[in-house]
């Protein structure tokens, strides 16, 4: 098996697990059965603690406790089961792929052992905190490159808004509304840079760039046009109406001015996207019209 089929053989191994009901967890992976009893029903760490897990892609992993991506990670060893598998199947040896809102790192290191020591990686994470445990997790993969920049519209300076480990997912420039209870976070200055200007250094064409920036994707497809008419990449974006937030049918809008379409990831096939008014938490895929997906032998 190549890569992709050993990493799609694991993938499904454990998503099986993960959507199974209860009662037949324990029959289907024993062990992760018993680790995740263990963990549930011992003293709490405490939060912001890191630990290191088992992932479908990585046997060292490292997460952070109570925080949210981290306890899907550390419980599957998976995350965002259908976002995976579309990116399973689309991201290819020897290809650039950049990914705008690193987090830990779990999808760069998924596009880093894709894309192979021919390809290259580029993440982007402006949280020196966040960063750091990230930075660690891609030690193993000199195809990947980590950068201190937030990326938006142009080039200069920007307060950020930092609510430590727990909350580190919706770390952003923006407001992030928090739930009561939340901490109500530190305002840090960081570096921008624009998809342009990231353009000017990368000799091979883009192939494609996940967006999970927390409400800051008006500001980066504005920093992008020249990227988005030249390299055509494949774009995959959260989407999700929140009050205040730039609307999700106006960021589809934008990119169907670059003469981009939309496509959903569903039941494992790619279909063309009907736009709603309003979305709920999702991400959607966006590919050009002269390279749409159905095109790709997928």
């Amino acid at each position: 098996m190549n890569t992709n089929e050993e990493l799609l053989h694991e993938f499904y191994r454990r998503r099986r697990y993960r959507l199974a009901p209860a009662w037949q967890k324990p029959w289907l992976d024993p062990s992760r059965f018993l680790r995740n009893q263990l963990f549930k029903h011992s003293a709490k760490r405490p939060a912001g603690e890191l630990t290191t897990v088992e992932t479908f892609h990585l046997r060292s992993f490292t997460v952070v406790n109570g925080e949210n991506v981290s306890e899907e990670i550390r419980g599957y060893g998976i995350y965002e089961h259908e976002l995976t598998e579309a990116f399973l199947k689309l991201v290819q040896p020897g290809q650039v792929v950049l990914d705008v809102g690193m987090h830990l790192g779990y999808y760069t290191t998924l596009f880093a052992r894709l894309v192979g020591l021919g390809g290259e990686v580029h993440a982007f994470e402006p949280t020196p905190s966040t960063r750091e445990i990230a930075a660690n997790n891609v030690r193993p993969f000199p195809q990947v490159q980590v950068h201190p920049f937030a990326v938006w519209s142009s080039v200069g300076q920007l307060e950020f808004h930092d609510y430590g480990l727990k909350w580190m997912a919706f770390n952003s420039c923006m407001d992030a509304g928090l739930e009561e209870g939340a901490p109500a976070g530190e305002k840090i200055q960081v570096t921008t840079t624009t998809l342009d200007r990231v353009k000017e250094s990368i000799l091979k064409p883009i192939a494609l760039i996940k967006l999970d920036a927390e409400s800051a994707e008006r500001e980066i497809l504005a920093g992008a046009s020249k990227l988005l008419q030249t390299d055509r990449p494949i774009i995959s974006m959260e989407v999700g109406d929140r009050e205040g937030k730039p609307s999700s049918r106006g960021l589809i809008e934008t990119l169907e001015g670059f003469d981009y379409r939309p496509w959903e990831f569903k039941g494992g096939e790619f279909r063309v996207h009907a736009p709603l008014a309003r979305y709920g938490y999702d991400n959607l895929l966006f590919a050009h019209k002269t390279k749409p997906l159905e095109e790709r032998g997928l």
